[in-house]
């Protein structure tokens, strides 16, 4: 297929890193296990019309912790935020597509910088993130902004 016949509405136009903070702690970890937690987030910080274009910006989050018993052995921190923009679609068709796959383009972007920077940092082996369920991250959102509302 040609791009002229699959390419999206949605452009990427770029990401760049907002925060990314990799603390370590000397911790002895032989034979003891090593529990590794996820947190992610998002913050969908502007939309904006520009004559006929739309703009985009979107934060992905990304927390990682890692304990031996209750000791923190490293901690991640990393906010990364991706710009986004259309010429032909609405402002709500803009949205969702921002927020979806937005989120999407900006999660393996994140899992592959994590995966680069505790290579790199001497974390062995690196840490590879999970594949995350956008739908579902949306879906749980809303509803814990909805229950705030209340």
């Amino acid at each position: 297929m040609k791009s002229s016949e699959v390419s999206s509405e949605l452009v990427f136009l770029g990401n760049r890193v907002v925060t990314s903070n990799l603390s370590t702690s000397m911790v002895n970890t032989k034979g003891r296990p090593v529990n590794i937690a996820f947190d992610f987030d998002y913050d969908i910080k502007d939309f904006k019309q520009e004559e006929a274009s739309w703009y985009g910006l979107i934060d992905y989050v990304v927390k990682v912790k890692a304990t031996v018993k209750k000791k923190v052995l490293f901690k991640i921190d990393l906010v990364m935020e991706g710009a986004f923009r259309s010429d032909s679609l609405g402002e709500d068709k803009f949205k969702e597509m921002v927020e979806v796959n937005g989120l999407i383009t900006l999660s393996q972007i994140s899992r592959a910088y994590i995966l680069s920077v505790t290579a790199q940092s001497g974390i062995n082996p690196p840490i590879r993130v999970p594949m995350v369920n956008v739908n579902k991250m949306i879906e749980t959102k809303a509803k814990a902004e909805g229950s705030n509302e209340e």
